[in-house]
């Protein structure tokens, strides 16, 4: 009983972690199709659980063909939107925006 148990819960974890990861990439790219942003320029590098916030959503690592910088946002299932932020020199910074220019910072 206890094996079953395991087992259907194994399932669910293996099915709402590649559905969840691919519906958070599929939001991505119709939010940052409103910035212009073609599919097609968006490079995602990794999709991960966040465990760790009250969030409890998936944050995506991901590059766009002509801004020099990386990306990290987080969205949240539970509140449906996005934490979003890029990188630069290791430290995260919060932007509204993709910035495609440095002097835009």
């Amino acid at each position: 009983m206890l094996g079953l148990a395991a087992a259907m819960a194994a399932g669910f974890y293996l099915y709402q972690f590649p559905l969840k990861s691919y519906i958070t990439q599929q939001k991505l790219y119709e939010l940052l199709a409103e910035e212009g942003v073609a599919k097609e320029d968006i490079q995602i590098q990794k999709v991960l659980k966040d465990y760790k916030s009250a969030r409890s959503g998936y944050v995506m690592y991901f590059t766009v063909k002509e801004s020099p910088l990386d990306y990290q946002y987080d969205y949240s299932f539970k509140i449906n939107n996005w934490m979003r932020g890029y990188v630069s020199e290791g430290t995260i910074y919060s932007s509204d925006k993709i910035i495609f220019n440095e002097n835009e910072e």
